[in-house]
């Protein structure tokens, strides 16, 4: 009898975690695949290690901070809204964003925002110099006004991997919409794609009970303290822990739940107009790989692996993270670990994640 294939992803899901933390790429961590068959999704989960060293055991269970897996949220939330006539992708920045007036990013629009190629430059450390209290309106207000003039002509139309961009697009999207970014991403991404509330922007969660099942991740030399249920990335915690480009919080199976909406929105399960959305979003685009909300495979060397599919979609995030979707073989894997716990310059999970992903796309092909 054939071994079905949930029986060999499981296999590899378990020697992967376990060679993971075994060479200390991360100490802990959570992974969910998802696979399309006879008419159904279907899940396989795993996980191994500690939530930090000499701490309690990972689960499938443990919250991770999810860094930049936001982006496909909050991308997807945009789309949505952009549907509803809400949020023209098409409409020029300084149209919402009128602070940007006769700045160069002013007259660019979200379509090239959302896919990295406005100019505006990858990262500054806006928190090092933040004249404001974290969290305020004040604070956010001062680092749009330092945000705004970090614009490159040169890269202009070429793909260059911005927070800036989600940062800027997180803001918008809020005025847009007249609600806090949290509640757009929760209504137009999360809940419409059928996530639960298992994936959200930490900073937003009145409960604190979930963050005894969240992995650390490390410490904030900014905030002087260990970071648990508290958003790593410190530009993202100056903003209030709620941002276009980081701040969300999930457990691996509400991310695996997401990719397969996607997944399922691109062959279109789920109507004509989500289709045209996830295939736009998707679709390659000249000057680098990134596309609206998303990564694709790269040519060498790339995250992915090598035997994904070439329009295959995905996305990393630095705390550890990653997610990717092979629409052809309907096939979506998760992996959240927290490797930053082990020291924020640990790089071990580049060479890990694409043997991570190959080993899981093999045993799905029956390899």
């Amino acid at each position: 009898m054939t071994e079905h294939p949930s029986a060999r992803i499981e296999r590899a899901l378990h020697e992967q975690l376990a060679a993971g933390c075994a060479s200390t790429v991360f100490p802990g961590a959570s992974a969910s695949v998802a696979f399309w068959d006879r008419g159904a999704w279907h899940y396989v989960d795993a996980a191994a290690g500690l939530h930090a060293e000499g701490s309690v055991s990972a689960t499938v269970d443990t919250f991770y901070d999810l860094a930049s897996l936001t982006k496909p949220w909050v991308a997807t939330a945009a789309l949505r809204l952009h549907q509803a006539g809400v949020f023209d992708l098409g409409e020029r920045v300084d149209r919402l964003i009128p602070e940007a007036d006769g700045l160069p990013i002013g007259e660019h629009n979200w379509e090239a925002v959302l896919s990295h190629r406005s100019g505006l430059q990858a990262w500054v450390p806006f928190y090092e110099t933040l004249a404001e209290e974290p969290g305020t309106d004040a604070a956010r207000e001062w680092i749009m006004a330092q945000l705004l003039p970090h614009w490159d002509a040169n890269t202009v139309g070429r793909a260059v991997y911005s927070d800036l961009g989600y940062i800027l697009a997180g803001v918008a999207m809020s005025r847009a919409a007249g609600k806090p970014l949290d509640q757009v991403v929760a209504e137009r991404g999360a809940l419409a794609l059928g996530v639960d509330d298992t994936a959200f922007f930490g900073a937003s969660r009145a409960d604190g009970d979930w963050r005894a099942s969240c992995a650390p991740t490390g410490w904030s030399s900014w905030r002087g303290r260990a970071l648990t249920g508290e958003v790593h990335d410190d530009n993202c915690a100056a903003l209030g822990g709620v941002a276009g480009h980081a701040g969300m919080f999930g457990l691996a199976r509400s991310v695996a739940t997401f990719g397969a909406a996607c997944v399922g929105a691109w062959h279109g399960r789920r109507g004509p107009e989500e289709e045209e959305l996830m295939r736009h979003a998707t679709a390659r685009r000249p000057g680098g790989t990134h596309r609206l909300g998303w990564d694709g495979k790269a040519e060498e060397g790339g995250a992915a692996g090598r035997s994904i599919d070439a329009d295959a979609f995905g996305h990393l995030g630095f705390t550890g993270t990653s997610l990717w979707c092979d629409p052809r073989r309907q096939l979506v894997m998760v992996l959240l670990s927290n490797r930053v716990a082990v020291s924020s310059d640990n790089a071990a999970i580049r060479a890990f994640r694409p043997l991570f992903h190959e080993a899981i796309v093999l045993a799905f092909d029956g390899h």
